[in-house]
């Protein structure tokens, strides 16, 4: 797909194809829409997740490259259509810095947001967030597309 770049391992069993630990996407086409399968599609620069067999988590993470305040927020959504298998993801969201969980919540075919303000990191922490299959037990459809901002103050 023309457009498209996404971060995962995978395995083949039986001659499917099985994402083992979780996808990280983003659009890269800076000036239209990409659609995927299933009836979504994704606005330019738009980040989704998608959860691995046997829950194991997508991750991104960011790594502090100067000491100081931040502002971290993550607003996380099901990016289809409501009449899609893909309107209906069910999903556990997780925010971390250095291994130590923050904060975390439930996304059952709505949204959700996690903020963090003024936070003080150091060089070299690291902000996470994770999806993992939610409550479900299940990674069928559970694509969900996230908005992640991280300003420094100077």
């Amino acid at each position: 797909m023309s457009g498209f770049a996404v971060w995962c391992t995978s395995t083949t069993l039986g001659g499917l194809n099985y994402v083992n630990n979780g996808l990280v996407g983003i659009n890269s086409n800076s000036q239209t829409d990409v659609q995927l399968g299933n009836g979504f599609y994704l606005k330019p620069g738009q980040l989704i997740f998608h959860p691995g067999v046997n829950n194991a988590h997508a991750c991104l993470r960011f790594t502090v490259p100067l000491a100081g305040f931040y502002d971290v927020e993550g607003i996380f959504f099901s990016p289809g259509l409501p009449s899609t298998p893909n309107g209906y993801a069910t999903t556990d969201v997780h925010l971390s810095i250095n291994n130590v969980e923050l904060r975390s919540l439930w996304i059952n075919q709505n949204s959700g947001m996690l903020i963090f303000r003024q936070i003080y990191l150091n060089v070299g922490d690291y902000v996470q967030f994770e999806i993992g299959w939610g409550q479900n037990n299940n990674y069928g459809s559970d694509t969900t597309a996230a908005n992640i901002t991280i300003v420094a103050y100077s």
